[in-house]
């Protein structure tokens, strides 16, 4: 059985999903979260389009019906779309979320996230690649 894909409030950030959002809602629908673990659909789900994972932690509450919430940036986007995906509290349903359902909280530490490894990634010497973070 193949998790399921829901998704709450998107309208209340934009009227019409661009096209990264639903390429990485697709490639997240087609990951199986009860065979493998959340953080590994989001995982795949990104690298499918190009996206990097910013975190994978667990849910604090203040999100209903969740247990994890793992963002992702995509890549190449100047504006830093970030984008939310949920694991349900049975443990089979993945679903995306917008920004206003995550809250200012999530999206403010996504956001910050992103701050640390741009910092990181400028500090390195040429050619050592792009750490990528998880919590």
């Amino acid at each position: 059985m193949l998790a399921t894909i829901e998704n709450r409030g998107a309208a209340a950030d934009t009227p019409i999903e661009p096209f990264e959002a639903v390429e990485f809602e697709l490639a997240l629908d087609l990951q199986d979260a009860t065979v493998i673990p959340f953080a590994d659909c989001v995982a795949n789900a990104a690298q499918v389009v190009g996206a990097e994972i910013l975190f994978d932690m667990p849910a604090d509450g203040t999100i209903e019906d969740a247990v994890r919430i793992a963002a992702v940036r995509m890549s190449g986007d100047k504006a830093g779309r970030i984008l939310f995906a949920i694991l349900n509290e049975d443990g089979m349903t993945v679903r995306m979320a917008s920004r206003a359902e995550v809250g200012e909280r999530f999206h403010g530490f996504a956001t910050a996230f992103i701050g640390v490894l741009e910092r990181i990634r400028s500090d390195l010497p040429q050619g050592l690649g792009n750490p990528v973070g998880t919590a």
